[in-house]
């Protein structure tokens, strides 16, 4: 079997957590980092290669455009960040402009490749990166809402008393302020969420689940209060996205890519549950929503269609 190839283009926090994540989850992979700078892929590459002298892992480069030649997976984690004040959106010209440049480069070198988009905006960078493709929807996906679905099962755990891997309840929609929980669908255990709390005696009313959402939006926030950025949550997600591919796994995240139409809203790139394989993301099947939750839906596909149209634009 051909050893598969992943190349992270960012040698920041989350490109270097995500190169380690990929090489635990992945253990065959090559994992080539590349850097505008290159002197700090190459400290990342010889950092993780000392933590992989543990186990055994030893397939981590540093590299240019050159070494994405023939690339399974190429993740794009390059970009400005988030500062204060300033929201995802903000950012979407300044990083779309980093992203397409990777495309136009990588392209001729990989042109099966699958590519993860991670920098923010997420999803409107999918957008984009969709554009300049002209490729196949399912080979070009947002990290999306992986990460809000993670918090929002991390702290329901901690509400009910139940391991996050029971719970099986989602953030759909932007990777931003205006993400939504469906909780129309969301199961504990095996049973809907509402049977469980009758049975179990819990409470989740309507304030807690408004103050759960607010907690989701304002998680990065709060961990940035302590350190100076998120990352282990978003390579994280990007690990699993990438070992999904790899092994063809069918498994099922909120992430996004360019659908059709959602909600009235054509072209559009918003995270729901999708099926992750080897031939990349496709939607396993459209959520019943409450009528709330729909229009929410149609309101955060509207804000990322938007930021898309104008970064496309130009205007």
């Amino acid at each position: 079997m051909r050893q598969p190839k992943i190349v992270i283009f960012g040698a920041g926090l989350v490109g270097g957590s995500a190169a380690l994540f990929a090489a635990v989850t992945i253990p065959s992979a090559e994992v080539v980092i590349i850097d505008i700078a290159r002197e700090r892929a190459e400290g990342q590459v010889l950092d993780l290669a000392h933590a992989a002298a543990f186990w055994g892992h030893d397939r981590f480069y540093a590299g240019d455009y050159e070494n994405a030649r023939d690339a399974d997976i190429i993740v794009i984690t390059a970009g400005v960040g988030v500062k204060a004040g300033q929201t995802r959106l903000d950012l979407a010209r300044t990083n779309a402009d980093i992203a397409t440049e990777i495309v136009d480069r990588t392209v001729p070198l990989a042109p099966d490749a699958i590519y993860i988009i991670a920098a923010n905006p997420c999803d409107v960078l999918a957008g984009v990166v969709f554009e300049r493709l002209q490729g196949a929807r399912e080979r070009v996906i947002s990290t999306g809402t992986s990460l809000d679905t993670a918090r929002l099962r991390s702290l329901l755990s901690e509400r009910l008393g139940v391991v996050a891997s029971a719970i099986h309840a989602y953030v759909l929609g932007e990777h931003g302020e205006s993400a939504l929980i469906d909780w129309a669908g969301a199961t504990i255990s095996g049973m809907p969420l509402d049977r469980f709390l009758a049975r179990t005696g819990k409470e989740l009313g309507p304030a807690s689940r408004d103050l759960m959402l607010r907690s989701v939006h304002g998680a990065a926030q709060l961990i940035k209060e302590g350190k100076p950025a998120t990352h282990y949550g978003i390579a994280s997600a990007i690990g699993r996205i990438c070992q999904a591919i790899v092994h063809n796994t069918e498994l099922v995240l909120t992430v996004g890519i360019v659908h059709h139409e959602v909600e009235g809203i054509p072209e559009v790139c918003l995270s729901l549950p999708m099926v992750l394989n080897g031939g990349g993301a496709t939607l396993l099947a459209y959520p019943e929503l409450l009528p709330a939750e729909r229009d929410a839906l149609q309101r955060s596909a509207r804000i990322v269609k938007e930021a898309t149209d104008s970064v496309l634009r130009g205007s």
